[in-house]
Parts: C-alpha cells; sequence; structure tokens
C-alpha cells in the first residue's frame, strides 16, 4: 500500500512540475478590488499556487472550528454518558425486595399434606 501511496505522490509532483514549466511565459495581473488593488504582472503559476494556498488556509481554519464544535459535541455525550451509567448502577443497586412484596406461604395444614403423601 505504502508504494502505491509514493507513485501517486510522484505523479502529482510531475503534474504540478509540467504546470508550472508550461506556464512560465504567460503573464497576468490579478485585480481584487476595481480602483483599490491590483497586482503588476506576474506568472500564471504563481496566482494559482497563491490561490491554491489561500484555498488550503482557508479550510484549515473552517476546519479547525469544525474539530472544536465536534470535541465539544463528544464531551457532552461523554457527560451524558456518564450520568446514565451512575443511574443504571444505582438501578441495579436497588433491593428487588423493597419494591415487591412477598407473598406469605400459607400455614401448613398436616391432615393435606399427609394426603399428599
Amino acid at each position: 500500500m505504502w508504494i502505491v501511496r509514493w507513485i501517486f505522490t510522484a505523479v502529482i509532483v510531475l503534474i504540478i512540475l509540467g504546470f508550472a514549466l508550461q506556464n512560465t511565459t504567460e503573464q497576468v495581473s490579478v485585480v481584487l478590488v476595481r480602483g483599490l488593488y491590483e497586482t503588476g504582472p506576474l506568472p500564471i503559476w504563481v496566482i494559482v499556487y497563491v490561490s491554491f494556498a489561500l484555498g488550503v488556509v482557508f479550510w484549515l481554519f473552517m476546519s479547525i472550528f469544525q474539530v472544536f464544535a465536534l470535541k465539544a459535541e463528544v464531551r457532552k455525550a461523554n457527560i451524558r454518558n456518564t450520568k446514565l451509567r451512575k443511574e443504571l448502577d444505582n438501578l441495579r443497586n436497588v433491593s428487588v425486595e423493597s419494591d415487591i412484596e412477598l407473598l406469605q406461604e400459607p400455614e401448613s395444614n398436616p391432615e393435606q399434606e399427609a394426603r399428599e403423601i
């Protein structure tokens, strides 16, 4: 499995390198806000890589907030689980005799016992 991962990584690196080498002469400028900010002419591969890096950073921040939210949810579930376990343990320790009235055995009749034998 590790060899497949390394081959996949090598192919991706070669594709990225090929893209960068084919676009070395293309120059573009980026206008973020019309009249407010504009870059000078930059190679297109720089623009693509910078936008990819910004996307990765944005994804990182969003995933950090999602991880915190999921950890809080797990913490709440663990607290609830602990409470339910304590309740279950308390219910297991309750005496059965305290809730059920024991039926008293009828007094034995010697005549009946003699007939049964």
